[in-house]
């Protein structure tokens, strides 16, 4: 017993044809704990698709083509991506998407996502970081942002190692409240929900710390368009 055979990490064995004592694994082995069987949740890919190399769009390493002059589908590009979120997100999940998405992403791509973050300004633009609000990536399913963080797209590397899969996904919903409050209109508002008014109009003497200016009289045209 206390002279029994064994093999100490990293040292030499002639027990094995190749001479090491750690073996290598069965092909398919599965650490404990990392099983991806939700593709969608794992990956952010439609259950039974194919493989999509990372970095690319779908459609174009397909080989598919759209007819000459037509402008291609956003959509069409990542056919393989999940189009829908596949955890429930709620306000909290929202909130912590935007804290990550502010330590992780707004330095490239921008407090408000217009690809205008301080490493851009600073000279790391070319190419420029890419803007959320272009139709392209307003149009793309959520699948794409989590294959890009996961991945990494262009000049931008790969998240996996730094953000959770399930921050990535709050990411992603954060992203899309940015989208939807950079491009909403006041068709999107809900109905008796106040929006923030016109600033008052000031005409003669501004005044100074002593006089108050003298306001505008709004008509009731006016009124009625800042409701």
């Amino acid at each position: 017993m206390q002279d029994q055979p064994k093999s100490i990490a990293y040292r030499e064995s002639s027990f094995f044809r190749d001479g090491l004592s750690s073996r290598t694994l069965i092909p398919g082995t599965v650490p404990r704990g990392y099983l991806r069987a939700d593709r969608e949740f794992y990956l952010g890919k439609k259950t039974n698709s194919g493989a999509v190399v990372a970095g690319q769009p779908a459609g174009t390493q397909a080989g598919s083509a759209t007819p000459s002059g037509a402008p291609p589908n956003p959509a069409s590009l990542y056919p393989d991506d999940v189009e829908n979120f596949p955890i429930p997100i709620t306000k909290q999940d929202i909130d912590r998407g935007q804290q990550r998405y502010d330590i992780f992403c707004s330095v490239c791509h921008g407090a408000t996502g217009n690809g205008d973050g301080m490493i851009a300004r600073r000279g790391f633009n070319k190419p420029l970081p890419a803007s959320y609000h272009q139709d392209r990536l307003r149009q793309a399913p959520v699948g794409h942002f989590f294959d890009a963080m996961t991945n990494g797209w262009g000049a931008m590397p790969a998240y996996a190692s730094q953000i959770p899969v399930e921050d990535r996904w709050r990411i992603i919903a954060y992203i899309r409240a940015l989208q939807l409050s950079q491009g909403a209109t006041t068709s999107d508002i809900t109905a008796g929900q106040q929006i923030p008014s016109a600033p008052p109009e000031f005409r003669g003497d501004p005044g100074s710390g002593a006089t108050l200016p003298e306001i505008e009289p709004r008509s009731q045209n006016q009124n009625e368009e800042h409701k």
